[in-house]
């Protein structure tokens, strides 16, 4: 039996926003609260939203936006004093698809691009994570792939079994429901057609990606040490996010 899916922060301009903790471990543990939030985009947060997450503790952003996104859409925490705010550049390969008109199959292939191919970003990611004393907030513009990666490999290093790291995925279609049909009918009107799975987050491409990782990598420990940080640095995250 898995632990009910995290719901987002009541906020006025995301969707998405959500704690990463209170999940339970495969060795009984738990996953701290005031941690890790994981979001969708911040460019359209109100004054009362930055409020509210000033008061959870917010001290790092880390927005995974490309530059186009981050120059179109600029975050809110982007001259928010008192908070450091990292834009980490990923593989932006939705965008290229796009470009290429060579969309992939599924959502699960463009993540298994991101684990092969990002993995200097992850490393400092994860570096600013345990530089950070408050709450880490890691968003991208949905909240679901670029971010979901992250999460997902922050969960697997917890503990938490696969099972929750696919149901903590998996809401995100819901939660941007909203949102994606707007996105949706935008792009339909320009005359860009963007395939379905573009706009969902199924458990299948959550699952096909933990099997990819767990295939190639063998774990989330092992995929970070294959990033480049080390034993101690994974040590000190588990003992940040794991009561």
């Amino acid at each position: 039996m898995i632990n009910r899916v995290n719901k987002p922060l009541r906020l006025d301009g995301a969707y998405n926003i959500r704690e990463l903790g209170g999940y339970t471990t495969v060795d009984g543990k738990t996953t701290k609260t005031g941690v890790f939030l994981r979001g969708d985009g911040t460019q359209s947060l109100s004054d009362r939203d930055l409020d509210i997450l000033n008061d959870i503790g917010v001290s790092l952003v880390v927005d995974l936006r490309s530059p186009d996104e981050v120059t179109e859409q600029p975050s809110r925490f982007h001259l928010c004093e008192h908070i450091r705010y990292e834009n980490v550049v990923m593989f932006d390969g939705l965008r290229m698809f796009l470009a290429s008109e060579k969309m992939p199959k599924s959502m699960a292939e463009l993540y298994c691009i991101l684990l092969d191919k990002c993995k200097e970003q992850y490393k400092r990611i994860f570096g600013y994570f345990l530089d950070n004393k408050g709450v880490s907030l890691f968003h991208c513009t949905a909240g679901k792939d670029r971010t979901g990666v992250v999460a997902m490999l922050l969960l697997q290093l917890a503990g938490v079994p696969d099972d929750m790291i696919i149901a903590d995925y998996s809401v995100s279609e819901n939660n941007m429901s909203g949102v994606f049909e707007e996105q949706h009918r935008t792009l339909y009107a320009s005359g860009i057609e963007v395939p379905e799975i573009v706009f969902g987050s199924r458990t299948e491409d959550m699952e096909n990606t933990l099997k990819y990782l767990s295939d190639n990598y063998g774990c989330a420990e092992s995929y970070l040490l294959d990033c480049g940080l080390r034993q101690q640095e994974i040590s000190s995250l588990k003992t940040i996010f794991v009561d």
